[in-house]
């Protein structure tokens, strides 16, 4: 299809591979070729420098401080009393002493970078399953570009309809550091939470709470967006119902085809396939799983396909069909939001044509990131190159956690250890866990025993 093909931003590939090979040395390996993920980082790389719009004149001064950066990693190497903010960690380094040349540093609602940008959840803010608890770097980074003006959004397959205090206790340590720092009502509306793909649009407001966003009438996010052709404003509930039906019942053919320890769950507008308890599905399974949806769905009205968007995906420890896809997502923000394709970003880590991330690529720019880590330094770098100056005083660093590792993993040294967090995520998850647990799955919250 033309839209899997379509490039929103020319890419400084060429620059990005001259920065990426000047630091890991591709061009002078003699027996391993080029990886996979050495590609994927130089085209991540390429998308943030054309985002921020690095001109060719400002190249040469970011090659040289990447030059600069690794005699200083050199110099700091062993040195546990480093900032952990400036290790060189990234798997393309950080760039501030480019930043510190360009004259023209970002101030709050000026941020020279993306005006939109949406994220996955599961593998992308948080573990696979887990829950936004102790990532303050993450958080900080979040909090900027909305002190920059950037419109931040979770576009996640989680759905759980308007049930609002179940997307909070996914992301419970997200919005409380919000809280701590303080948001203004302006910056807290800028961050949205798309459910169930692009089925139910949630808004943080100045109590620190997600609310859901009117849906019908003047102002209404399903009636302003109802010119969109794919737009849910524009769904038959019989059409919702037909697909539903026809994955529930190849789910559960799947389950007693390949005997599979999993459950078949079915809501408003989704079809799970999720592992019994203390049980799991392969990969190749839930692969299979979901081409065998997919092979259903295009087969309806005699090979028409179902007449509706939907997205199957494999979800590393399940899978799921949405009616509705992140493409109608992020497409449905870019028109209620005023901002053009161009202007958006969208990281995620499912862009396998099993994925559902794979779809935002027909209306966004893309990062292709494989976990919470890569996400938190493709941020610092979009803040970096857009001039932000988020260097904290010494007082504040605690926020920022412990050093990481060469692949963004923490470590502890006798520095970090003994720091004392003015917020203590770890508690805050205690606490919320000794009163109640959520099965990510349902969204049903439980007794913990």
């Amino acid at each position: 299809q033309f839209w899997n093909r379509v490039f929103h931003t020319s890419l400084p590939l060429r620059s990005a591979f001259t920065i990426y090979n000047e630091k890991h040395r591709l061009t002078k390996r003699k027996h391993i070729q080029i990886s996979f993920n050495e590609i994927r980082h130089i085209l991540n790389l390429a998308q943030v420098m054309a985002m921020c719009k690095i001109s060719p004149g400002k190249f040469s001064d970011l090659l040289a401080s990447t030059r600069d950066l690794d005699r200083e990693s050199l110099m700091r190497e062993g040195n546990a009393d480093s900032d952990p903010d400036e290790d060189d960690d990234a798997s393309f380094g950080p760039f501030g002493a480019f930043i510190e040349k360009n004259d023209s540093h970002s101030h709050p609602g000026q941020l020279n970078g993306p005006k939109l940008i949406s994220f996955d959840g599961d593998q992308t803010l948080y573990s696979d399953g887990a829950n936004f608890d102790d990532n303050p770097r993450l958080a900080r980074y979040m909090e900027l570009l909305l002190r920059h003006g950037v419109a931040v959004a979770v576009v996640t397959a989680a759905g759980y309809e308007y049930n609002v205090e179940k997307y909070e206790y996914r992301l419970s340590g997200l919005l409380n550091y919000f809280s701590k720092q303080k948001l203004s009502a302006e910056e807290c509306e800028r961050f949205y939470l798309f459910g169930g793909e692009c089925n139910y649009l949630l808004q943080l407001k100045a109590d620190f709470h997600l609310h859901p966003v009117k849906e019908k009438g003047p102002g209404g996010w399903i009636t302003a967006t109802k010119y969109l052709p794919e737009a849910p404003a524009n769904w038959d509930e019989s059409k919702i119902t037909a697909v539903l039906d026809v994955v529930e019942k190849k789910a559960n053919a799947v389950v007693e085809e390949l005997r599979l320890r999993g459950r078949v769950i079915r809501k408003r507008r989704s079809v799970g396939l999720v592992p019994k308890p203390g049980a799991e599905m392969t990969r190749e399974s839930l692969d299979e799983a979901v081409l065998s949806y997919q092979e259903e769905l295009n087969a309806m009205n005699d090979g028409a396909g179902p007449g509706l968007p939907y997205c199957a995906f494999n979800g590393g420890t399940d899978t799921w069909v949405d009616v509705g896809n992140k493409r109608v997502g992020v497409q449905v923000l870019q028109s209620y939001l005023g901002i053009q394709p161009a202007e958006t970003l969208h990281i995620g880590d499912q862009f396998l044509n099993t994925g559902n991330d794979f779809a935002a690529r027909a209306v966004s720019p893309c990062i292709w990131i494989i976990s919470p880590s890569e996400t938190t330094y493709i941020l610092k770098s979009i803040l970096r190159l857009a001039g932000v100056n988020f260097q904290l005083p010494a007082e504040a660093r605690n926020i920022e956690g412990g050093d990481s590792n060469s692949d963004g993993s923490k470590g502890e040294t006798a520095n970090t250890m003994h720091r004392s967090n003015s917020i203590d995520f770890k508690e805050m998850q205690r606490r919320t866990e000794a009163a109640k647990k959520m099965d990510v799955y349902t969204g049903e919250l439980v007794s913990q025993t």
